[in-house]
């Protein structure tokens, strides 16, 4: 076996034993029943601050929520016959699983707390973390709010009628839609397309495609795009990024572009996740691969992100000592570094088994050729870069239904699932924490077809997105039940 083959077999057996790492954060918490079947949310809440606000999300701030045991009420949404169920959860590994993190004088670390979850009709409505006896965190459509409690009592919820409205309302909350983005080989060519899944109570809705990145942000609806410049021999491809309102034949105007230096000779990028606001690429400089983050507001920029500008001081410890035992390692093996001046910029997103996962990347030579090795760091991206990753189902349960899974979305809703294979996508209901029997859809994929985005829609957004979809010119696709 020759030096370098002894090295990378030395590399490959510390990083695959340092991906099984057991992560508390992935523990579900120990579930137990409400007392005397009591509601344990009784009384009024009043909607005092939005935690976290996120794309499209609605202005929740001086609503009202109420709970009996017979009903419960959130804005303008009633629901009759809910269900709680009650866990004991630890405070800082269930709020890392929601990658949100808040003030210990709001939620102290380490403490064990209480987490209610309310179903009705087998649909998950939300969660509920409560903090004391007069303040709960309610994570309710994408939305994570800080209620206090106003009065002992609710209203006289059990005499509300469902009339026509509260019927509507109901559906609404059954409504869940995803902007699936993909990236695949075509005619030695990487491009890339947006797909739209959506189903109300699990009825589907039209299947919606287009090419390039369709994505939500703050300011609206945008559009990702890869152009390959050609002056010469040399190949650049370039990055752009605007606004779908502002219709451009060239590059954008409407980016928040800033002029940078052009690299001499081949520069490829291709996207690795797109999120709100940044975007991970791999960066392929005349044969040197490194990974970048990006903002949206600046994507053409030569420079990415600084993982001490991105990570908290704790999780910036966490990646400089994951890069030293890798370095470490490729240096004990005589390997020279050439990343030693960016090593801050070279780290992105990778995927694995329902999660986005932050990776790092180290550029060294070996007899005179370029060579990247990648490294985990076992840290929760932060939400800055990813709003919601949660997967509400445990991955063996995906595995016992589609034993050749590789990838699985579920919305916040917990109505549906996306499960990927490496040739088919499959939609799911999902019922009681369990895929339902049979699939609502199934899409053949592309040979080397993979997920780079997905941002989901609940309630009455996802009507407001599916008609902005349209109107961007997206195509109606088919599938097989």
């Amino acid at each position: 076996m020759t030096r370098l083959g002894k090295g990378m077999l030395v590399l490959l057996l510390i990083f695959l034993l340092g991906g099984c790492s057991n992560l508390s954060w992935t523990t579900a918490g120990k579930i137990v029943p409400p007392v005397n079947n009591t509601c344990p949310l009784e009384g009024k809440w009043k909607v005092l601050q939005d935690l976290h606000s996120g794309e499209g999300n609605q202005e929740w701030v001086g609503d009202t929520a109420q709970f009996t045991s017979e009903a419960a009420m959130f804005g303008d949404y009633v629901w009759s016959n809910p269900t709680y169920k009650i866990k004991k959860v630890n405070s800082t590994d269930y709020l890392l699983t929601k990658y949100l993190s808040l003030p210990g004088t709001l939620v102290p670390a380490n403490k064990e707390v209480d987490v209610i979850t309310l179903t009705t009709a087998e649909n998950f409505l939300g969660e509920f973390m409560k903090i004391n006896d007069s303040k709960i965190i309610a994570f309710v459509q994408n939305n994570v709010l800080l209620l206090q409690k106003v009065s002992e009592q609710a209203d006289h919820l059990a005499d509300v009628h469902s009339s026509d409205e509260d019927i509507k309302n109901q559906n609404r909350a059954g409504a869940s839609g995803i902007l699936l983005g993909v990236k695949l080989q075509q005619n030695g060519e990487v491009v890339y397309q947006t797909l739209w899944l959506a189903a109300d109570n699990k009825q589907l809705h039209q299947v919606l495609t287009s090419n390039n990145i369709f994505f939500p942000r703050t300011s609206g609806f945008w559009e990702l795009q890869v152009h390959r410049q050609l002056d010469g021999a040399a190949e650049d491809d370039q990055l752009s990024a605007h606004d779908v309102t502002t219709k451009i034949a060239k590059l954008p105007s409407r980016g928040l572009e800033i002029d940078q230096p052009k690299a001499q000779g081949f520069q490829k990028k291709i996207i690795d996740y797109v999120g709100n606001d940044y975007v991970a690429i791999e960066n392929n400089t005349n044969g040197i691969n490194q990974l970048q983050v990006l903002p949206v507001d600046k994507i053409s920029t030569q420079t990415g992100i600084k993982a001490s500008d991105l990570l908290e001081d704790s999780g910036f410890s966490a990646y400089t000592k994951s890069r030293a035992l890798a370095s470490r390692a490729l240096s004990n093996e005589g390997f020279t570094l050439i990343d030693k001046d960016n090593f801050e910029e070279n780290f992105g997103l990778a995927r694995k088994n329902g999660h986005w996962y932050l990776q790092g990347r180290i550029n060294y030579l070996s007899q005179g050729t370029a060579h990247c090795l990648d490294y985990n760091m076992n840290l929760i991206p932060p939400t800055k870069l990813i709003y919601y990753d949660t997967l509400c189902l445990n991955w063996k349960t995906i595995i016992d239904r589609v034993p050749d899974a590789v990838d699985a979305f579920t919305s916040p809703n917990r109505d549906i699932a996306l499960v990927m294979t490496k040739t088919k996508l499959y939609v799911y209901g999902i019922s009681v924490d369990q895929l339902d029997s049979e699939p609502l859809l199934k899409l053949e994929l592309k040979d080397g077809e993979s997920p780079i985005m997905a941002e989901w829609a609940t309630g009455s957004y996802v009507d407001n997105w599916e008609k902005a979809f349209l109107a961007y010119g997206a195509k109606v696709t088919t599938g097989k039940p």
